[in-house]
């Protein structure tokens, strides 16, 4: 674990001009959210060439299936540093190729949860991320009962959100408000 730094700002971008102001902010991690197959070589060479740390949506990215094929191939021939997904076999195929794996899971009700949890501790994510980001109060239950760190993100309008987030226990935030990626804690 240990990638974010606490109180992170965290880039979620969905195209190349989002893409190009992240590698510029001072962030350490950028989420991609959205792109080809095709394109993902030369977007995680760029990343690593800023000194950055990329994390693939795995479910939003077109041309990648939920297999252990993509996985190993993001792995070892595209070299992401690691995933983001709702799916518990995609978590686990990242893990198994030495992928950092993001957790990503919806609250809407106490059912969501239980779910996250029990997911979480099946597939042990190296992160949980929740969305939306005012769930926050129910964050510190779901850190307990996982012992993994949470990111939030979605509905997170700006930098005055923050201190409510991080007070709730968020180690980090996403958010695609690239005005919001300036920040250092």
């Amino acid at each position: 674990m240990g990638l974010l730094t606490m109180r992170s700002v965290i880039p979620a971008v969905r195209n190349m001009k989002e893409f190009e102001q992240a590698l510029a902010s001072p962030q350490e991690v950028i989420f991609l959210l959205e792109g080809e197959l095709i394109q993902l070589q030369g977007i995680v060479a760029s990343a690593k060439r800023a000194g950055k740390k990329i994390f693939l949506h795995l479910d939003m990215v077109k041309g990648i299936k939920d297999d252990e094929a993509s996985l190993h191939f993001l792995a070892k021939a595209v070299k992401i540093d690691g995933v983001i997904s709702t799916r518990t076999s995609s978590l686990n195929h990242a893990k198994k190729y030495g992928l950092m794996a993001i957790q990503r899971g919806f609250l809407i009700d106490s059912h969501s949860v239980k779910t996250i949890i029990n997911s979480a501790k099946h597939i042990q994510p190296d992160y949980i991320e929740i969305l939306p980001s005012y769930s926050h109060p129910k964050i510190g239950l779901i850190a307990r009962e996982t012992g993994v760190n949470i990111i939030l993100g979605g509905f997170i309008d700006g930098l005055e959100d923050l201190p409510t987030l991080f007070g709730a226990g968020a180690i980090a935030v996403s958010t695609s408000n690239a005005k919001m990626w300036s920040y250092e804690p």
